[in-house]
């Protein structure tokens, strides 16, 4: 099936939300984010089409710079009467080609541990997984406190928070988790949420909808935990900030975003994974190569 690329424009956004409409069972956060994605900067955010005129969407998706290095795939969407023909590999490609147009010397990408469709599309191109965090949530219902903590943590400024996750183990490279994406660490801001610390032991971020306004953000009634260091001081953060956001009772879900071994003591409280097995969001990426070829 020949393919054509355009970039789009406010005049495609009823297409790209009647393509989202039959994504994740209607509950795809890109409807609420594509009129900001369309204002950006330093981003192109493509269309798919199967006409020469470019009026027939059938996909899009979206390459966000964070700097002159680092091009951020996402957004990714193919048509749901349309998959499986071959047209995510070639637009992928697409988004791969700018990349190189624009001269990063890396293209990213998250996806779920269990998108096993997204992961053989990464390995098609030579992505490498570069780190991941596992996934837990819970209802408000499900949640089980066990007692009180006596872990003190302190809010701090996202500048401080910058400076702190640099004495954190979050992996190769400087990206952490932002729940479902990762960012540099020079690209975090106030709009991303609240930053909490307690000594070196552990640091721990707190997202809600008033959050991240032009990414996957959590819904009005949701809450997301995202936590780095020492297993036993993140429970006992978890616990802390659980034991607030609790008396708020328009909070009806909250997420966890963890290690492993963090997680297997989150489960203690209630939290469990989808369909029941451990699996993460993960951090793909794909250096790129500009040297000659033979």
């Amino acid at each position: 099936m020949k393919l054509y690329f355009r970039e789009l424009t406010n005049d495609d956004i009823p297409a790209v939300k009647d393509i989202s409409k039959d994504i994740w069972n209607g509950d795809d956060y890109i409807p609420d984010v594509i009129e900001k994605w369309l204002q950006e900067k330093n981003c192109m955010n493509y269309g798919t089409f199967i006409d020469d005129q470019k009026t027939i969407m059938v996909g899009f998706g979206r390459v966000k710079l964070y700097n002159k290095d680092i091009a951020w795939l996402e957004g990714g969407r193919i048509k749901v009467s349309y998959q499986r023909q071959g047209i995510g590999r070639k637009q992928l490609g697409y988004a791969i080609d700018y990349a190189y147009k624009v001269g990063a010397k890396v293209a990213q990408y998250d996806t779920s541990s269990k998108n096993y469709g997204s992961i053989s599309l990464a390995e098609y191109y030579g992505f490498k997984k570069k780190k991941c965090m596992n996934v837990l949530d819970a209802d408000r219902s499900d949640i089980k406190l066990i007692g009180s903590t006596s872990l003190k943590i302190k809010k701090i400024t996202v500048d401080k928070a910058r400076d702190a996750y640099r004495n954190f183990d979050i992996g190769p490279g400087d990206e952490i988790c932002m729940g479902w994406s990762y960012y540099p660490l020079k690209e975090i801001s106030d709009e991303n949420g609240e930053w909490y610390i307690h000594n070196s032991d552990v640091i721990l971020q707190k997202i809600n909808i008033k959050a991240s306004p032009n990414q996957e953000s959590p819904r009005e009634d949701e809450v997301w935990i995202i936590v780095y260091g020492n297993p036993q001081k993140a429970y006992d953060a978890i616990q802390n900030i659980l034991q607030k956001e609790l008396k708020n009772e328009k909070i009806k879900h909250f997420e966890v975003f963890s290690s492993p071994e963090t997680a297997n003591l989150v489960e203690e409280l209630g939290f469990s994974y989808y369909e029941g097995e451990p699996f993460g969001v993960a951090l793909y990426e794909k250096k790129l190569d500009y040297s000659p070829k033979d």
